[in-house]
């Protein structure tokens, strides 16, 4: 019999349980922003192609229904469902998962790696809004601020460090729920056909 899908709160925690796999999250809200750039993104990816290794599972984790593998991969279906009925249909509503500080400000940092990371799915799809010599678009500019490459060195697209990204850093956590939208709008006519 298959579990359900697993409560938010048990996912969060079993994300930052130590496991021979590591996944490419390490919490919900970094979840969550590689959850919006799937939905919000240029094409759609076969769905264990990117859930596996977000979790950190194989591919035959789908196939025992009685893991808590198989419930963490529920759990994501369910929430990247729930994600893509929000922008669709509600996208005013739209409120990404930002981590807090253990001094309770808003830690975007997170949420913003996440969505990088599935940009890196193939980076390719993303070429309009990451131009190769020039710095990203408006939209990406407050998410890539926030991510740098195992060196620490800002990532491709990523303003160069100075007032500009001290700017898009301050004010990402007002300006990415208006740029996701503007972004989904921007792939939709070529993902979805309109």
């Amino acid at each position: 019999m298959a579990r359900p899908p697993m409560p938010l709160d048990e996912l969060d925690r079993w994300l930052r349980t130590p496991r021979p796999r590591t996944p490419i999250a390490d919490g919900l809200a970094m979840l969550d922003g590689f959850l919006t750039a799937i939905v919000v993104g240029p094409v759609t990816y076969e769905p264990l192609g990117w859930i596996c290794p977000l979790l950190g599972v194989s591919k035959n984790a789908y196939c025992h229904g009685d893991t808590p593998e198989f419930a963490a991969i529920a759990a994501v279906a369910k929430y990247h469902n729930a994600l893509a009925a929000t922008l669709s249909e509600t996208p005013d509503q739209f409120t990404p998962r930002f981590d807090r500080s253990e001094s309770g400000a808003v830690d975007v940092g997170p949420w913003c790696r996440g969505f990088h990371a599935a940009i890196q799915l193939n980076p390719k799809y993303w070429r309009p809004l990451l131009p190769a010599r020039r710095q990203a678009h408006l939209w990406l500019i407050p998410i890539l601020a926030h991510c740098t490459d195992p060196d620490g060195r800002p990532v491709p697209g990523a303003p160069p460090p100075g007032p500009l990204t001290e700017l898009a850093r301050f004010d990402a956590h007002r300006n990415i729920p208006s740029a996701v939208v503007a972004m989904r709008e921007f792939w939709a006519p070529t993902r979805y056909g309109r």
